[in-house]
């Protein structure tokens, strides 16, 4: 039995949720449905069916690899399907200094470069498959949303300028006023030049297709129960069908069972993420509140919330998603999420909500993706913890993890901030405990500090 994180509602993967993402990016392509019973051999299994799985799966079917694709739900029903679309930097929680501390400053720049080479490499798969993906804005805007967090956006323009070589703008209120960034409450921000926004969804559809392209069986509510290892090759159990690989990729980030493998258990920590979308908004509404740009956007908080205008005009918006995954526990989060919507764009307290839903990041004790080898086991690999930034930087890890896997990619190529395999959190069991103690002073010092 798979051992979850979450009670199960938060891993019913019986249909897509009812996200606006979910509602426009029809038609999805059609997925396989696995044998009622018998089994399915393949070279590689790829468990997840997300941005790093069909990114791995595509890298190693131009290869001449057979690969075979097992989603819990379809693709795109986990948190590839359910994010905001920003294609971004991102992907740690520790600075550029604490991984220059760590693994030294080249490492830390080499890192830095990985994640700007992520924007480049999806934006490369929307110009060679020709997708249209409501892709938008120049960059992003970090709004700080106290006086004293200006300083901190100094310092992440220098350190972005010296590590990643990317380019910002420092923008004082007026300067936001001016530019159609008025988001109340805030005191300046900075203009980062580099990512946009895409319609989450449609850029996974258009994944999936090129996989299939290639040769790529995916299929759908199959999930793998077991995984074991007998006489040199890999079987995995999905109902009462037995799936033979040689190896394995585990691709399944935030949804994953803590012990598919027994590797994965206390490494890392699921947390919810809340979306809603209002109706599209007038030019004279969106004047009224003086917000008329479509750069994506989010606030200094620790508890951030993140939003950015869509191409028809309504205001995607997104802030932490609950405790648990029960009906109570998403109810007050999404009340909180209004709350802080609502303080951000008093204008636009009344508009109607059109679309609510829940997704889960990502976050690890090391505060950094890995993508590696399974420690302990003989040929799984796996390529996990985004922190809420997948879009990029989970296509980049598939994509580097399949080349590992073929020898094209060295670990020196991938560098010791993404090879090197993460530890458990202190005390694993307490890990919700520990996650509410910790919002609960994440609140404290948003508000104080």
């Amino acid at each position: 039995m798979l051992k979850r994180f979450y009670e199960p509602a938060a891993y019913d993967a019986a249909r897509l949720p009812d996200s606006y993402w979910a509602e426009t990016a029809h038609p999805l392509p059609d997925c396989e449905t696995l044998p009622a019973e018998g089994g399915l051999k393949t070279t590689v299994a790829v468990i997840g069916g997300g941005y790093t799985g069909l990114s791995a799966a595509l890298r190693l079917a131009k290869t001449g690899v057979d690969v075979c694709v097992f989603d819990m739900g379809r693709t795109g029903w986990g948190a590839s399907g359910r994010n905001g679309g920003f294609c971004c930097i991102g992907g740690a929680i520790a600075s550029y200094d604490d991984l220059a501390r760590q693994f030294g400053t080249d490492a830390a720049r080499h890192f830095a470069r990985q994640q700007r080479s992520s924007i480049d490499l999806v934006a490369g798969h929307l110009a060679d498959w020709n997708l249209d993906a409501d892709r938008h804005s120049d960059g992003e805007i970090v709004l700080a949303h106290k006086q004293n967090r200006v300083q901190k956006l100094q310092d992440e323009a220098r350190h972005l300028r010296e590590f990643a070589g990317i380019e910002s703008e420092l923008l004082d209120h007026n300067d936001l006023v001016a530019r159609g960034l008025n988001a109340t409450g805030t005191f300046g921000g900075l203009h980062v030049k580099a990512g946009f926004g895409l319609h989450p969804l449609k850029y996974l559809a258009g994944l999936h297709r090129a996989c299939q392209a290639q040769g790529v069986r995916i299929f759908a509510q199959a999930q793998i129960t077991r995984l074991d290892d007998q006489a040199g090759r890999y079987t995995l159990t999905a109902g009462n069908c037995r799936i033979t690989a040689d190896r394995v990729v585990i691709a399944t980030n935030g949804y994953s069972a803590e012990n598919l493998p027994d590797w994965i258990g206390g490494r890392l920590l699921p947390v919810f993420s809340g979306i809603f979308t209002t109706r599209p908004l007038s030019n004279a509404e969106q004047a009224q509140q003086g917000w008329t740009s479509d750069l994506m956007a989010y606030d200094t908080r620790i508890l951030l919330h993140y939003f950015r205008k869509l191409p028809d005009g309504r205001l995607m918006f997104g802030g932490r998603g609950g405790l648990a995954a029960t009906p109570a526990a998403f109810e007050k989060a999404k009340r909180q999420l209004f709350a802080g919507f609502r303080a951000l764009f008093p204008a636009w307290r009344d508009v109607d909500i059109t679309h609510h839903w829940n997704g889960l990041a990502c976050l690890m004790y090391s505060f950094r993706p890995y993508v590696g080898p399974v420690p302990g086991h003989r040929d799984v690999w796996v390529a996990l913890g985004y922190h809420g930034n997948g879009v990029a930087m989970g296509s980049l890890c598939g994509d580097l993890l399949a080349g590992q896997m073929t020898g094209a990619v060295s670990p020196g190529d991938i560098g010791p901030v993404l090879a090197t395999p993460p530890g458990k959190f202190p005390l694993p069991g307490l890990r919700r405990q520990a996650r509410t103690a910790a919002y609960l002073s994440y609140q404290l010092r948003d508000r104080l500090a």
